[in-house]
């Protein structure tokens, strides 16, 4: 199958990224001939006086992707496209112009960007649904992307501008990573009959799991609000018996460090980015890892990370994560938001080594099958031969 596969790279490289490289991975090795059509967020940084100037037009509707998007159709013939990431540099233009094309569009759901300006139905600490079914008034008024008026701006008269076009009819399918995602898009009026559900994956079977059961409570992700950072510092304020140890950064990773060296937390430490070998070493050395997000998470790639390595995982229950933590078997849930729950439930899994080895061993087994790449590949593409079939795609027609 020709697969068309766009994603726009942040500017500080995260979860969709490294899941959109891992997805290309898992394409081309299964033979599946892949261009993998990119832009990336750095970009910006060195745009001069007249590209600063179009931002907000080509933001909206960007006529480089129409121009660049025909040319690289032309050339390559796709089957269809599997689309990750579009903004700000590729722009809503993407799903008009492969519509005209006729090519068949499948978009990943990562997080709420197409209904929501920052994409995670929170603001101000709490979760906030106003946008989602289609006023990003109150995007620019709250100033819901980074407290900044000009962004928020950019990205709510986005959302606004081509919700209002029509531009969510043009897909034809949408994948979600959990099933409680599928649950809020359907609220919004996404028809069922377009979203399918299909997870996050790890290649596990390669990596062998840690064989210590390790000593330290760890969090992995980045350092920001919606992630729950502040809560878990309270919680762990309370447990000064358990070491916590916080890999990430963001815009947190400075007042967290200076809150801890103010309350001299000597068994908090904050070590920044960690990636590879050196990440591996703090998963496979931590007795349990926490997820404590405040906004409706979808289905972090630390989740995966931790499974992996044989860990159990204590996560709050919001969103996505009953989803894919299950609760007894390969971890713990507490009340999102609540410092108290969360310190009380670590302190019981800490003193219950036993149940945390086998939580752990069940998280590995789901990483294993469930959570596996042939797994993951063989959902990928029923959904694709489906979409294709609604299309009358000839070339479904020559895979049989």
């Amino acid at each position: 199958m020709r697969i068309l596969f766009i994603h726009d790279f942040y500017q500080q490289f995260g979860g969709e990224d490294s899941v959109a490289l891992a997805e290309r991975s898992l394409l081309e090795d299964r033979g599946e001939q892949v261009l993998f059509w990119t832009r990336h967020n750095d970009e910006i940084s060195s745009y001069g006086v007249l590209q600063k100037a179009n931002f907000l037009s080509e933001t909206v509707y960007s006529r480089r992707t129409v121009r660049d998007i025909r040319q690289a159709a032309a050339d390559f013939k796709p089957d269809v496209a599997f689309i990750h990431n579009i903004y700000p540099l590729i722009s809503p233009s993407l799903y008009y112009t492969l519509h005209g094309l006729h090519i068949p569009m499948v978009q990943v759901l990562h997080d709420f960007r197409p209904f929501c300006s920052n994409g995670w139905f929170y603001i101000d600490g709490k979760i906030c649904e106003r946008c989602k079914f289609g006023n990003h008034f109150h995007g620019i008024v709250n100033r819901c992307f980074r407290k900044d008026s000009v962004l928020s701006i950019l990205y709510s008269t986005t959302l606004g501008v081509n919700r209002w076009a029509g531009m969510l009819d043009k897909v034809d399918a949408f994948v979600c990573l959990t099933g409680f995602f599928k649950e809020k898009i359907v609220e919004i009026g996404i028809p069922e009959e377009k979203i399918y559900v299909r997870p996050n994956f790890i290649d596990a079977l390669p990596l062998k799991a840690a064989q210590s059961h390790g000593d330290y409570a760890l969090f992995l992700g980045r350092l920001s609000n919606e992630k729950g950072l502040w809560t878990l510092i309270r919680a762990f304020e309370q447990l000064p018996e358990i070491e916590l140890r916080i890999v990430g950064t963001g815009p947190l990773e400075e007042p967290i460090r200076a809150y801890v060296r103010a309350k001299n937390l000597g068994h908090i430490q904050v070590l920044g980015f960690k990636s590879g070998e050196e990440k591996r070493q703090l998963i496979q050395g931590c007795q349990f890892g926490v997820i404590p997000s405040e906004w409706y998470e979808n289905f972090p790639i630390a989740a995966l990370e931790y499974f992996a390595e044989s860990k159990p995982i204590l996560a709050s229950r919001i969103g996505g994560l009953p989803y894919v933590i299950e609760e007894g078997k390969s971890g713990r849930l507490f009340e999102a938001g609540n410092a108290e729950d969360l310190a009380a439930k670590a302190r019981a899994l800490r003193g219950n080594p036993t149940e945390a080895v086998g939580m752990g061993e069940q998280g590995r087994l789901l990483a294993e099958t469930k959570y596996g790449p042939q797994q993951s590949y063989e959902n990928l593409m029923k959904i694709f031969e489906k979409v294709l079939d609604r299309h009358g795609s000839p070339a479904l027609a020559s895979s049989r």
